[in-house]
Parts: structure tokens; C-alpha cells; sequence
């Protein structure tokens, strides 16, 4: 008997940014990687889901029979992006993948806010082609149109 857990419970198990794995072995296992740091690892039948949190940090790793999954956030921004494409939008959704290609998405946070009408700040994107303003998501409650 030993000691460590079982790597999939180990896997599973969410936490904080920063957590690095070193030289570790995953295999048949399910493995949250937002906010993890993986160096040297070597995953194996493994499923490797993203789901829109804190960026992975995944460096000289191997994979073998892997696949990966996008849940929670992660899969709502491809939502988004093939019901853009789908609706018209196809061009932009393009220059947007275009962009993440060439890296410059990842290397430009969202730009400060900059005033908008009504006096209310407007976040901004720069995705390289241009700028957009980030949306605002409403929630509404119950029984509220």
C-alpha cells in the first residue's frame, strides 16, 4: 500500500494557481488544468480539461492517447465564437483565430476601461485587428424580463 493518493482524486481536486507538478506520471485520468503548472509530466490516456480559469503553464511535457476538453467558461467562449461564425460573423471570428495563431491575443491583456456613452466606463480588446469593447453580462432574477 501507499502513501500517495490516487492520482486521479489528486487530479480532479481543484486548486490555487501556482500548484507545479514536477516529472509526474497521469494515466487514464481526468485532470482539471486551470491554474496548474505541469514540467517534465507524461500524461497517458488522459483527459485534460480546461474550463476557462487561471492560464496552465505546461512546459517539456509527453502525451500519449490524450484529448482535451474545454467545460465552464472555456466552452461558452467556443460557443460564442461558432455561433458568431455561423451567424454572419465569419470574417471576424477569422481575424480573431488569426490573431490567437500569431499569439497576439495571449501576449495583450483587455485594454483600461475608456469612457463610453452615458458616462459609464467601456472595457476594451485589442485583438490586432482592432478594438472592441468587452460585454457586460446582466443577471437578472427570477420573474424579471
Amino acid at each position: 500500500m501507499t502513501d500517495r493518493p490516487d492520482e486521479r482524486d489528486v487530479a480532479k481536486r481543484p486548486v490555487a494557481a501556482g500548484v507545479v507538478h514536477r516529472g509526474e506520471t497521469f494515466r487514464d485520468a481526468e485532470i482539471l488544468v486551470d491554474g496548474r503548472a505541469f514540467e517534465g509530466c507524461a500524461f497517458e490516456r488522459c483527459r485534460l480539461v480546461y474550463a476557462g480559469g487561471a492560464t496552465p503553464v505546461i512546459n517539456g511535457c509527453r502525451f500519449s492517447d490524450c484529448a482535451w476538453t474545454f467545460s465552464g467558461g472555456a466552452a461558452d467562449t467556443l460557443a460564442m465564437l461558432a455561433g458568431l461564425h455561423q451567424g454572419g460573423f465569419a470574417p471576424m471570428v477569422e481575424a480573431t483565430l488569426e490573431a490567437v495563431r500569431k499569439g497576439a491575443v495571449a501576449s495583450r491583456p483587455a485594454a483600461p476601461a475608456a469612457e463610453g456613452g452615458g458616462g459609464k466606463a467601456q472595457r476594451m480588446i485589442d485583438l490586432g485587428f482592432g478594438r472592441f469593447p468587452v460585454p457586460r453580462v446582466l443577471v437578472r432574477g427570477p420573474g424579471r424580463a
